[in-house]
């Protein structure tokens, strides 16, 4: 009821104080129970069968050598399929600008790029037979990985880049 209660100020700027005053409390209470951002668990990256299969090569490779297994990293993952994509246009292998597209926290970067007329396991093998390619797999201080998979002209374009954070 809105009304003068005698002293000519209407009841319910007491009342509008207890609303906010209520207000303020619900939302300070929903505050303390939301996970601020640094304590949110990452984004759930979703990979194509491609690029799992192209992943779970390399973590095979790794396992091998007793090393721990590379996890997905949203910001690699996107540089990894962007730079797939490319060389698939392009039609010949070449290296991206390796911080491009790294946007988080990092200590170390390095890529990986191969082709095959013969598919995805091929181009794992050729990494493993490459020096500089096997070296980089078999990085322990590396702790995550994106995986780009794209195809073109007749063959499979496989991206790797690994991360190492800090």
């Amino acid at each position: 009821m809105i009304g003068n209660s005698g002293s000519g100020r209407p009841r319910t700027r007491h009342r509008n104080r207890r609303v906010t005053a209520t207000v303020l409390l619900a939302l300070g209470l929903l505050l303390l129970s939301t996970p601020s951002t640094a304590e949110a668990a990452p984004p759930k990256i979703v990979l194509n069968a491609n690029q799992t299969a192209a992943k779970n090569a390399l973590n095979r490779d790794r396992k091998a050598y007793k090393l721990s297994l590379l996890v997905s990293r949203l910001d690699a993952q996107l540089k990894a399929q962007a730079w797939a994509n490319q060389l698939a246009r392009d039609g010949y292998l070449h290296h991206s600008k390796l911080t491009d597209g790294i946007t988080g926290r990092w200590c170390s970067l390095a890529e990986n790029v191969g082709k095959s007329t013969y598919g995805i396991a091929d181009v794992e093998a050729r990494f493993m037979q490459s020096p500089i390619h096997r070296k980089n797999i078999l990085t322990a201080r590396f702790n995550s990985v994106g995986i780009g998979y794209a195809t073109g002209g007749g063959n499979v374009y496989v991206v790797q880049v690994f991360v190492r954070t800090c």
